[in-house]
């Protein structure tokens, strides 16, 4: 059942229905009595409803209960935002008598006691053969309201012919309500608004109609006015009346696979700065099993950022390892405290996992710590506490509890051999289970971590790994899954220095398909301290509909990236069909006819426009 957005001054609370004559009214009922059309409403505020009732008499006392005439719109209200079971909230509408009686509303559940609904309003307007009747009830005097568009509703007409017998007469309705069954009610189709804007990213997607599997609000970034954040599919939403001055919205698409991926949603103040972050548990698959993340998103006003990541748990074929994560408040800024858990069907001699280098690496029972604290330092999550393990597992150590062995006797550990560039790739091969069939691609020899020396980039399917003789100790590699869905939409990647800090930087061009359009995306990744993978940039550099394309140029200027506008093929500033800035934490399309070329230098742990 629909719900139309009412504008600010929209709709005025006065019994005429010449308000909502643009408005598709829903009919319950026939004849001269007991049946009605109407049409239902929403703002920020509350909700409304506007209805013409055909009665014959009206049976209504000062004080009006459930045994007189009256509007009935049942709510199935989920019982905490984003949950799937709900809970009935009536709102009975009761129209008044001139010189009588005033109209009211009154609110309660499916039976009992019903409450006074406090702010709303009630006007009516005699009509021949029955009334009209405009109605406006706070969201505040509606239980549970705050996630109401995942909601459900049935609209029904109490009808009473006897002020001395009052039985029901008639009671045409929407839908039955079965209070063990609320889930079978109509759904609520919230329509304009940020729910529109939810309707034409979907629809540019190529998933119209998919409901959203977590929808919160809160106040994320800007002004005291909270935000809405979706998750649906594979991605993020924000938006709101005071977000991006209500003209915009920003989405991000989340590394997973599908929906049912992202397992917890819940926003909370992590930085005590007064805004809200985005706390999601999801669930990345991956060549060898699956790992769950526990991670922090942040708003900016202008972008969706991942702001911090801990492994959680590990599922290989033979088994999982699990942590325990726990945030505890108190003053300033809450602690995340992180504990090693337990390993189930995996041995220590069994785990060849190498660490996490675009997430806090997960602790392992046998690892070298045991538990560690994070607390949000003003700058980023930093460990301010940390327990060692006082008996780790080391690889390939002998444990005896019978012997010991004096310095004088204690032979020197042997060095690992060195292994070469092939013996590495070879190794990455094998455990990470490459097969054959599966060729490298985009082959790469650069500096591009800490040592003077070069590093070798290869790419493997989706995958990026990196190796090299002095890359941690020649001992271990690089793996990292891009964002794209598919190997075919990897289009190139190649090394070049764009920061001017002697060590280059990964350029991926990848390209992305929206419903008739394709897109080409440029993101760039180096490795900074700490062994992460971070993008500092994403930008479109290409886009394609039929026979019209526009291409920008890419290319290296004294340790700078520039992108030009390049050429354009069918489009002109007359008929280029899309808004000037596209939504999202993807740096625009330069058009030909209107952009000069742009140098983007790194300044933080971003590339911005000079």
């Amino acid at each position: 059942m629909r719900f139309q957005e009412i504008a600010d001054h929209g709709i005025r609370v006065d019994g005429a229905l010449r308000d909502w004559r643009r408005i598709r009214k829903i009919s319950v009922g026939a004849g001269d009595d007991a049946s009605m059309q109407f049409a239902l409403g929403y703002d920020r505020g509350g909700l409304y409803v506007a209805a013409a009732v055909r009665d014959q008499r009206m049976i209504r006392s000062r004080r009006p209960t459930r045994d007189e005439d009256a509007i009935v719109v049942t709510l199935a209200l989920p019982t905490r935002p984003g949950r799937r079971t709900y809970q009935a909230t009536e709102v009975w509408i009761f129209a008044g008598v001139e010189g009588r009686t005033a109209g009211s509303a009154a609110v309660g559940g499916t039976r009992g006691r019903l409450r006074p609904a406090r702010g709303a309003r009630v006007v009516e307007a005699a009509g021949s053969g029955g009334y009209e009747i405009e109605a406006y009830i706070p969201w505040a005097a509606i239980p549970r309201s705050a996630g109401w568009e995942q909601g459900r509703v049935s609209v029904r007409l109490r009808d009473i012919d006897s002020e001395a017998r009052p039985e029901v007469h008639a009671e045409p309705a929407t839908a039955p309500v079965d209070t063990a069954n609320l889930d079978r009610l109509p759904a609520i189709i919230p329509s304009g608004g940020d729910h529109a804007v939810l309707a034409n990213f979907l629809q540019r997607q190529g998933i119209p109609g998919q409901e959203p599997r977590h929808d919160l609000r809160g106040n994320v970034c800007g002004d005291d006015r909270p935000e809405r954040i979706v998750h649906v599919g594979r991605f993020l939403l924000v938006m709101g009346d005071g977000y991006r001055d209500g003209d915009g919205y920003d989405f991000l698409a989340l590394p997973i696979q599908g929906p049912q991926d992202v397992m917890a949603a819940e926003l909370r103040d992590f930085t005590a700065d007064g805004k809200k972050e985005l706390f999601l548990r999801v669930r990345q698959h991956g060549e060898r099993g699956t790992r769950d993340l526990w991670s922090l998103y942040s708003f900016t006003c202008t972008a969706i950022r991942p702001l911090f990541a801990i492994e959680q748990r590990k599922a290989l074929a033979g088994g999982h390892v699990e942590s325990r994560i726990r945030v505890r408040g108190g003053r300033g800024a809450p602690r995340i405290e992180v504990a090693a858990g337990s390993a189930t069907g995996i041995a220590p001699e069994d785990w060849n996992e190498a660490p996490a280098t675009d997430a806090e690496a997960i602790l392992l029972p046998w690892g070298p710590v045991l538990a560690r604290t994070y607390r949000w330092d003003g700058q980023r999550f930093a460990t301010s506490n940390e327990r060692a393990n006082p008996n780790p597992h080391v690889r390939g150590a002998t444990r005896t509890t019978t012997t010991t062995r004096t310095p004088a006797t204690t032979q020197a550990e042997a060095p690992p051999p060195t292994r070469t560039v092939r013996d590495l790739i070879r190794a990455v091969r094998t455990e990470r289970r490459i097969p054959r069939s599966v060729q490298a691609r985009f082959v790469q020899d650069a500096n591009l971590a800490g040592s003077p020396a070069t590093e070798r980039l290869v790419v493997f399917g989706k995958a990026v790994v990196v190796v090299g003789e002095n890359f941690r100790e020649g001992q271990g590699y690089f793996h990292y899954e891009l964002a794209v869905q598919n190997a075919e939409d990897l289009l190139d990647v190649k090394t070049e220095d764009v920061t001017g800090d002697g060590r280059a930087e990964v350029l991926v061009r990848v390209r992305q398909t929206l419903g008739d359009v394709t897109r080409e995306l440029l993101m760039v990744h180096r490795f900074a301290r700490g062994g992460t993978f971070p993008r500092v940039l994403t930008v479109e550099v290409g886009r394609t509909r039929g026979n019209e394309r526009i291409a920008n140029e890419v290319r290296t200027v004294r340790g700078t990236l520039e992108i030009r506008p390049g050429r354009t093929q069918g489009w002109t500033a007359d008929n280029w069909p899309w808004s000037d800035s596209p939504p999202g934490d993807v740096a625009p399309l330069l058009l030909p006819w209107r952009d000069q070329p742009v140098r983007y230098r790194l300044q933080g742990a971003r590339l911005t426009p000079r």
